[in-house]
C-alpha cells in the first residue's frame, strides 16, 4: 500500500466516523450573520439554534462569551482548557486593501514598530520579558486585516497582558525603532525578490491584482517602503486605531469577567469612531487566459509556473465544493505531472480564504514549464470527466476512479484538516477572526464540518466548471530565458479538453 493509498484509507475511516454525524442542513448557523453589516457579535441568542448542526459545532458554541467595551470594541472570548497557552489578538479591519500601492506596507510596518516600545516598556524591557517567559508579541497583515497578537502561557498572562495593552494604547513610535523595522522590511522584500519561488508569487500578484485593492501588498513594495516615514506610521495609527475599526479575539483558559476588566482599563481608552471600510470587490478577469514570462537568470535549469483565477469567498455556497475539487486536482497533478512525466518537483492546486478570493494552480521547480502545461491539461481533462485518483492503484488501468466512489475519503481528509486547524489557540483565533471579517459572524467557521458533509459530487463538478474550467487564469512562467522559451501564450489561454 503506497503513501497516498494509506492516506486515503485513513481518511475513509475518519469519514465513516465523523461524517455519519453530519446533518445535511446548515440553515441554523448559516443565517446567523446575515444582515449584520459586518458586526462580529451579530445574531446572538436562540436564533442561532444548533438544530441540524454537527456535534463539533454544538460543542464549540457553548465555549463562547462576548462583550463590548465602553468605547464600542467587541471582544470574542473562546474558553479552551486544552492548552495552557493563551492567545489574544487585536484585529484591525481593512488590511493592505485599505491602503494603496503608494502606501503599501505601512500597516505592517506600524505594527512592528508598536511591538518595540510603549510609554511603560522600552525595547530591552520587552525583549527581556518575552525571552524570560518564552512568549511572543507582534503584528501581521494580510489583504483584509491586520492582527496584533500575544501568545503566552497562562501563568505569565497577567504579567504580559499589560505589555500588550500598553504597546497598543500608548506606542512609543521612536525614530530608532522605526528605522530598524524599515530596514528589516526592505531586506525582507529584497530577499523575496531574490528567491525564484517568492518572485513568482510577487510577479503573479502584480498582474492578477492590477487595478484591484489587493494590488497594495501587505509587505509593501520598493517604492512605498522608500517613501515610508515615522510620520506616515503615526498618521496610520491615528486614523486606523479607532474603536470602530477594531475587535478582539481571545482563546484560552480565560475568565471573561477578569479579562473584560483588564481590557476596559487599557483598550477602553481608544477613541471611538473609525473609517467606513468597504470589503474588497470580487476579482474579475474577462477575456482569455494570459501568460507572462519573467526572466530570472539565477534560476538555471529550473522554472516555476503559477496560474491564478477568481474564486468564491468562504461563505459562498460553491466554496467548499470548489475546495474539495481543487484537492482532487492537486492529487491528479501529482500523479500526472510528477509521477507520470517527471516534470515537476511539487505541484499544487488550492483555494485561498480572502474576501476577494482566488485559487491557484502551481508547479514548483519544473525544467519544462512550456511542456508542463500540456501535462496540467491532461490532469484537468481527467478531473473534468468526473474522475480522480482511485483509492486502490489497481482499480483501473489508469488508476482513476469516479469522484462519487472516492468522495467520502476526500471528505475525510477535509474533516481531518478542519480538526487539525484547531491544533493551537492561535489557529482557532485566526479562524474566528476570518469568520467575523468575511461573514459578520465569528462562529461561521464552525459550519465547515457540516458544509463538507453536505457537498455532493454534482456540487463539485458544477463548482469546477464554473470557477476553474470557466475561468481565465493569469499565468506566470519564471526562470532563465532558455527554460521558459518554449512556454507559448496560446497554450495557456484555457485548459484544453477540460471545459466541456
Amino acid at each position: 500500500m503506497n503513501a497516498r493509498t494509506r492516506r486515503y484509507a485513513l481518511a475513509a475511516l475518519a469519514a465513516a466516523v465523523l461524517l455519519a454525524s453530519l446533518a445535511s442542513s446548515c440553515a441554523g448557523l448559516g443565517a446567523a450573520g446575515k444582515g449584520s453589516g459586518g458586526f462580529p457579535l451579530a445574531a446572538m441568542g436562540d436564533s442561532f439554534g444548533g438544530r441540524g448542526l454537527s456535534d463539533f459545532a454544538k460543542v464549540n458554541l457553548k465555549s463562547f462569551e462576548t462583550f463590548v467595551l465602553s468605547n464600542g470594541i467587541p471582544v470574542i472570548v473562546k474558553k479552551s482548557d486544552s492548552s495552557r497557552v493563551r492567545h489574544i489578538s487585536l484585529v484591525i479591519r481593512g488590511g493592505s486593501a485599505a491602503s494603496s500601492p503608494e502606501t503599501a506596507g505601512i500597516e505592517s510596518l506600524a505594527l512592528k514598530v508598536m511591538a518595540r516600545g510603549s510609554a511603560l516598556y522600552g525595547y530591552e524591557a520587552i525583549r527581556g520579558l518575552l525571552d524570560e517567559t518564552s512568549s511572543s508579541l507582534g503584528g501581521t497583515s494580510d489583504f483584509d486585516a491586520s492582527y496584533y497578537s500575544l501568545n503566552t502561557l497562562d501563568k505569565y498572562f497577567d504579567r504580559l497582558l499589560p505589555l500588550w495593552i500598553d504597546t497598543i494604547a500608548r506606542p512609543a513610535f521612536a525614530q530608532a525603532d522605526f528605522d530598524k523595522e524599515l530596514s528589516n522590511a526592505i531586506l525582507a522584500l529584497q530577499s523575496k525578490e531574490q528567491d525564484p519561488w517568492s518572485k513568482t508569487g510577487l510577479s503573479a500578484n502584480e498582474l492578477f491584482f492590477a487595478g484591484h485593492p489587493y494590488a497594495a501588498s501587505p509587505e509593501g513594495n520598493a517604492a512605498s517602503l522608500a517613501a515610508a516615514s515615522l510620520e506616515s506610521v503615526e498618521a496610520w495609527y491615528g486614523r486606523r486605531l479607532r474603536a470602530g475599526n477594531l475587535f478582539v479575539v481571545a482563546v484560552g483558559g480565560y475568565d471573561a469577567a477578569s479579562l473584560r476588566a483588564s481590557l476596559e482599563k487599557g483598550l477602553g481608552a481608544i477613541p471611538a469612531g473609525g473609517e467606513k471600510l468597504a470589503k474588497a470587490p470580487a476579482i474579475a478577469h474577462p477575456g482569455p487566459g494570459s501568460l507572462a514570462k519573467v526572466e530570472f537568470p539565477q534560476s538555471k535549469g529550473v522554472g516555476y509556473l503559477r496560474g491564478d483565477f477568481p474564486a468564491p469567498a468562504i461563505d459562498d455556497p460553491d466554496y467548499v465544493a470548489l475546495s474539495i475539487g481543487m484537492s482532487i486536482f492537486s492529487d491528479l497533478l501529482f500523479h500526472v505531472v510528477r509521477d507520470k512525466y517527471g516534470a515537476v518537483y511539487s505541484p499544487m492546486a488550492t483555494v485561498r480564504s480572502f474576501d476577494a478570493n482566488y485559487g491557484t494552480v502551481a508547479l514548483y521547480k519544473t525544467s519544462v514549464p512550456g511542456k508542463a502545461k500540456a501535462y496540467i491539461d491532461e490532469a484537468a481533462a481527467v478531473l473534468a470527466s468526473g474522475r480522480g485518483m482511485a483509492l486502490d492503484p489497481e482499480y483501473s488501468a489508469d488508476g482513476y476512479a469516479p469522484i462519487p466512489e472516492i468522495l467520502d475519503s476526500i471528505k475525510g481528509q477535509f474533516v481531518n484538516s478542519t480538526y487539525e486547524s484547531q491544533a493551537s489557540n492561535a489557529a482557532i483565533a485566526a479562524q474566528i477572526a476570518r469568520s467575523a471579517l468575511s461573514t459578520g459572524d465569528y462562529r461561521y467557521y464552525l459550519l465547515m464540518v457540516d458544509r463538507i458533509g453536505a457537498a455532493t459530487s454534482e456540487d463539485i463538478g458544477d463548482a469546477l466548471r464554473k470557477h476553474l474550467f470557466g475561468a481565465k487564469l493569469t499565468w506566470v512562467a519564471l526562470g532563465a530565458a532558455d527554460v521558459i522559451a518554449d512556454a507559448r501564450s496560446e497554450d495557456f489561454a484555457a485548459f484544453s479538453g477540460a471545459s466541456k
